[in-house]
């Protein structure tokens, strides 16, 4: 059996993964308890397929690797090896070779960042269908998709790129414009990576099939959507006010490195669990959203209740 009769096609009908909507309205759910709730939920099934937080630590060790390499390739080509042509770049400013840097830059990233996170839809779409699928399974899954990523990745680092000119020729009010097109722009395309893995939409039809659901589904109640940024946001200024408190409590120099070090590995693991938590709540709604029905592992007071609680 390969990894494409594994993963089962979103249908109504798919009753023994899915739990249908009940007719009755949904509980009103606070955002801080949607946030909980979430976080609960998403957690509960990563807690069934572990091996999904090792896709954030390859994209985070491919990113470093790609960002030095990148690194090395620009010092010697673009600064022909010499380290006092960065002040000239400095001083030009961004031109067209700027911004083609800055494309590249763009590209590597976002096509390193979606890589992995296909993989992560992959393997959650297999366990609200029941399956169990591995590491392995899920990376043969993305690199079925490579072309699709990479065209992906082309376009989200084109757009990020035009953003950047209007944010840099027309200063203040270029960096207004810039940030409300790309929000945008993320809001639209929310779904669109789920749309090109999972429901093997072509990216013109991922793009369509997003922003549909988005405008049939959401509309202004996106917001609710980031509920793991905010549980996650939360515990983040909690562990940066302990460090706080320990430091001035005890200001000595074996304490403060010791609390540096402990804080970095938990702002890392943090970093690393929000991602995957976020990943796979963001594949239930987009289930939910082209189906109507809710994911398996998930409770439709929340993916109904908390979306709608968020006017």
């Amino acid at each position: 059996m390969n990894l494409e009769e594994k993963i089962p096609t979103p249908s109504v009908s798919n009753t023994g993964s899915f739990s249908q909507v009940p007719p009755s309205a949904p509980l009103k759910i606070g955002k801080l308890k949607a946030s909980r709730m979430i976080v609960k939920e998403s957690w509960n099934i990563l807690k069934q397929d572990k091996e999904l937080v090792w896709f954030p630590v390859l994209s985070m060790i491919s990113s470093l690797v790609a960002l030095i390499l990148m690194g090395i390739l620009f010092f010697f080509i673009v600064m022909d090896g010499d380290i006092h042509a960065l002040d000239n770049l400095k001083e030009s400013g961004m031109n067209v070779l700027g911004y083609v840097i800055l494309f590249v830059y763009y590209l590597v990233m976002f096509f390193i960042t979606n890589y992995f996170l296909a993989g992560v839809y992959i393997i959650v779409q297999g366990r609200f269908g029941g399956q169990n699928l591995s590491l392995t399974d899920g990376i043969n899954g993305a690199s079925r998709n490579l072309g699709k990523i990479f065209l992906w990745s082309l376009i989200s680092a084109t757009v990020g790129v035009i953003l950047r000119i209007i944010s840099d020729k027309f200063k203040v009010i270029g960096r207004i414009v810039a940030s409300l097109l790309g929000a945008a722009w993320g809001i639209l395309t929310y779904f669109s990576l789920p749309s090109l893995i999972i429901g093997q939409k072509s990216v013109k039809e991922s793009f369509r099939e997003s922003a549909t659901l988005i405008r049939k589904t959401w509309g202004e109640t996106i917001i609710v959507n980031f509920g793991v940024a905010l549980f996650f946001g939360i515990l983040m200024f909690f562990g940066l006010a302990l460090c706080i408190g320990i430091a001035v409590l005890m200001p000595v120099k074996g304490v403060l490195i010791l609390v540096s070090v402990l804080f970095v590995i938990f702002m890392i693991a943090i970093t690393i669990i929000s991602s995957v938590l976020g990943a796979i709540f963001k594949l239930a709604l987009y289930e939910f959203a082209l189906t109507g029905n809710v994911p398996k592992g998930f409770t439709s007071d929340l993916i109904i209740g908390a979306i709608r609680s968020g006017k």
